[in-house]
C-alpha cells in the first residue's frame, strides 16, 4: 500500500514543450514543398510519407513527454514521472541515498536539457530548464540530479521523510 504524498511538485520547458509541434510541422511542410524539386527517385512515394509522418509524430510525442518532469516525496520513496500521462515511472528509494542537497542546476553542466546520461560524473540527471533542482548522491558514489520548483520546499519535506526512517 502507497502512502499519500507528502510534497508534490513539477517543472516543465514551455519552450520545448511547444514549441515541437510547430518544428514537426515545418519539417513536414518543407519536405512536401520541396520533393517535387528532387529527383524521381529521391522523392517520397506512397509508404514515404507516411513513415516520415509517423517519425515527426514520434518524435513530438518524445519531446512533448520529456519535457516535463513530476515530483512526488512519499515515506517510501521519491517518485519522479514524466509528461502529462505521467509516464514512464521512476523510483528513489530513501535507503540508496547517502545525501540529499538543493542546487542551482546549469543544463551545460549535466550534458543540455532532457534525461541525460553523464557518465564523467557518473550521473544522471532530467534538466528541464535552468533553475532550482534537487542533487542525489547515492552510496555507490552514483549522482542523480533533477529540476524542481521550490526545491528548497522539496529539500525540507525529504529531510522530514528521512528524520521519521528507522537507522539501518
Amino acid at each position: 500500500m502507497s502512502s499519500s504524498p507528502v510534497w508534490r511538485g513539477s517543472c516543465e520547458n514551455k519552450l520545448m514543450r511547444f514549441a515541437a509541434l510547430p518544428i514537426a510541422s515545418i519539417i513536414f511542410s518543407l519536405t512536401y514543398v520541396l520533393n517535387d524539386t528532387a529527383r524521381p527517385e529521391k522523392q517520397l512515394q506512397g509508404l514515404g510519407w507516411l513513415y516520415l509522418s509517423s517519425v515527426l509524430v514520434f518524435a513530438y510525442s518524445a519531446v512533448y513527454t520529456f519535457s516535463k518532469v513530476n515530483v512526488e516525496i512519499r515515506d517510501e520513496g521519491f517518485f519522479i514521472t514524466y509528461g502529462s500521462f505521467r509516464f514512464p515511472k521512476q523510483k528513489i528509494d530513501w535507503n540508496k541515498v547517502a545525501s540529499v542537497q538543493a542546487i542551482y542546476v546549469e543544463p551545460t553542466q549535466w550534458g543540455g536539457w532532457g534525461f541525460r546520461w553523464v557518465p564523467w560524473k557518473r550521473a544522471t540527471a532530467a534538466v528541464m530548464r535552468r533553475g532550482p533542482g534537487l542533487r542525489f548522491d547515492f552510496a555507490n558514489n552514483k549522482v542523480f540530479v533533477i529540476t524542481v520548483d521550490d526545491a528548497n520546499g522539496a529539500l525540507e519535506a525529504i529531510r522530514s521523510v528521512m528524520d521519521r526512517m528507522p537507522p539501518n
